[in-house]
């Protein structure tokens, strides 16, 4: 981190410090040689269209989730990708090269890690917001609440990257203003708890100066009051999460007798505090509306599988409160998809994730099913998300049926076609008609998320789930038509069912890594990763033989450790005594 914010500092601050008064913002702002332009402060701030450059060149940091551009994390591959929902054959990607081997150190954070901490986008991020929060006073052409308005948001976006910060690594190097040359380098890893306190203070601060949802159309994308609240019950659910809230740390070690990466205890206001957060957002949207869940007009497989690809992957769809992008039209869905035959072969779901979706009915799909004598087809009349997000054989796909058997038209080598299913989510049939050069956005929050967070809050904060807490489980699996969670269920039972929920509605969008590290489930690390072969065969009563299959072992499996919950920092910022303490077995 100290050479990246030595770079980012060396770049602006020349360019705010010169003589020149030729403005010149985006890449060239950054990449250029200082002393090849300047601009003052003065310059910067003296009128609306140049400051909220530096607000827009703040916003171009936030996480973005689809492998595309420059600086791909994890190599290319997806997060989902380390779960136990989904397997990389991405030879290059770094699921393949560092986690599944077990080749992931602190030596090896770097490119192909699920967090680039000295990758730079979070911190150059962060340094914009503060200059731009602390000069858009001087800006003449806006009025005060303009200033109030534009301040908030980058104050949300310094929120986004730490909250993302803090499920990686615990507590981070709080920055509270823009560091200038002048100061001393010393930076040093802050508590669990001030980190958290930081976040939820920068949101408290923000909110009243917000809209709750943009009241213009063309500024989708800004940071709103109801992304910050929804941020805010992220934050403290996963603060409040066993990973840190418990009465013995997950592994020892001095980062953990500092308090870096645990409370030090366990403490249940801290799940109060999650479920008052989720009612202050909720009391806020019966309030003010403008938010709900995307749902289909008419009760049919078609249409409820419309209203959920609506829901994750269009813009402005009164779902999502805040998307990311890097550009109008990316192709993202190119990333998802490998080989000539364009069909997105490089991240396969696993059969794991295929049983946790129940039937169309919302019924469990039965534990004890007899693959190998499958009396009818395995994959037919389920949770229409099933259908969105993973692609099977015999489904509607490229204008005909799917050929996922061996030997198929989309299963060309068993040895090498992963798990035997293809990712359907975002990359869909990827053709005109679906994703290919469709709009570029990534959901990086949805409604769904906060009706979820809020649920699980109230279960955990009360020992049981109350009607409140069903209604915003039934909210998400009603938008689907599967029915309501059976009444009268204790709170594990409540909790595995919400859990459960969050890994069918929110598969490839970054929310089962973080679920699972934050509940400590170990079972997601060392139980088989499974796949099925699919093969033609006219004397069964499918037409088709199921044989299950486990994948080769991940690293972990056998020799699972608890200090994969958390990423290790990077060796050589440990060595710069500017005051990374290591995360505890790495």
């Amino acid at each position: 981190m100290k050479n990246t914010i030595y770079g980012i500092l060396i770049v602006i601050t020349a360019a705010l410090f010169t003589s020149c008064e030729d403005v010149r913002f985006g890449d060239n702002f950054l990449e250029q040689q200082p002393e090849s332009f300047g601009v003052t402060l003065d310059t910067v701030f003296n009128n609306r269209f140049n400051a909220m450059q530096v607000l827009t060149k703040a916003y171009t940091t936030l996480p973005y989730a689809i492998p595309t551009g420059t600086s791909i994390k994890l190599g290319g591959d997806l997060l989902d990708a380390l779960t136990d929902l989904s397997y990389s054959v991405v030879s290059y990607g770094g699921a393949q090269r560092l986690y599944y081997t077990g080749s992931y150190s602190a030596g090896t954070e770097g490119a192909n890690s699920k967090y680039l901490f000295t990758d730079g986008s979070a911190w150059t991020g962060i340094r914009f917001a503060w200059i731009f929060i602390e000069n858009v006073d001087r800006v003449p052409d806006m009025s005060a609440a303009e200033k109030a308005r534009a301040a908030a948001e980058a104050k949300v976006i310094i929120a986004t990257h730490y909250a993302d910060m803090v499920r990686h690594f615990g507590g981070v190097p709080l920055l509270d203003h823009a560091i200038s040359v002048n100061e001393e380098f010393v930076f040093p890893r802050q508590t669990i708890e001030k980190t958290v306190d930081f976040i939820a203070k920068l949101i408290d601060e923000a909110a009243p100066a917000l809209e709750w949802k943009e009241s213009d159309e063309n500024d989708n994308g800004r940071m709103t009051k109801a992304y910050a609240l929804g941020l805010k019950l992220r934050v403290l659910l996963f603060a409040a999460s066993p990973l840190f809230n418990s009465d013995q740390p997950y592994f020892a070690g001095d980062a953990s007798t500092k308090k870096l990466t645990w409370y030090g205890n366990y403490d249940a206001n801290r799940w109060k505090l999650a479920e008052a957060a989720g009612k202050a957002f909720m009391d806020e949207l019966v309030a003010n509306g403008r938010y709900d869940l995307v749902k289909s007009n008419t009760a049919s497989e078609t249409a409820y599988r419309e209203a959920f690809r609506k829901a994750y992957f269009e813009r402005d769809n009164g779902e999502v409160l805040l998307s990311t992008r890097l550009n109008f039209k990316n192709n993202f869905a190119g990333r998802f998809c490998g080989g000539s035959d364009n069909f997105a072969s490089g991240q396969t779901p696993t059969l794991n994730f295929v049983n946790l979706f129940p039937k169309a009915d919302g019924t469990d799909f039965p534990v004890d099913f007899d693959w190998a004598n499958a009396p009818v087809d395995p994959f037919a009349n389920r949770d229409p998300r099933f259908y969105e997000t993973i692609l099977t054989n015999g489904r509607a796909y490229k204008g005909r049926l799917s050929q996922l058997y061996v030997t198929g038209l989309d299963r060309n080598d068993a040895a090498k076609d992963g798990t035997g299913l293809l990712l359907y989510k975002f990359s869909q049939d990827y053709t005109s008609a679906t994703s290919l050069g469709a709009v570029d956005s990534w959901p990086y929050l949805r409604l769904a998320e906060v009706f979820l967070s809020y649920a699980e809050a109230i279960n955990e904060a009360n020992g049981a789930p109350n009607s409140v807490a069903y209604d915003m489980v039934n909210r998400v699996r009603n938008r689907v038509g599967l029915s309501d969670l059976p009444a009268g269920l204790n709170q594990q039972q409540f909790r595995e069912a919400v859990l459960r929920e969050r890994a069918c509605e929110f598969g490839y969008e970054e929310v089962r890594w973080y679920d699972i590290v934050r509940w400590k489930i170990e079972s997601a690390f060392t139980n088989p990763i499974q796949g099925v072969n699919m093969f033609a065969d006219v004397t069964k009563p499918t037409g088709y033989r199921y044989e299950l299959f486990t994948l080769k072992a991940r690293a972990w499996k056998d020799n699972w450790s608890a200090k994969w919950y958390l990423s290790a920092f990077p060796s050589e910022e440990v060595d710069k005594k500017y005051g990374i303490t290591q995360n505890p077995g790495w």
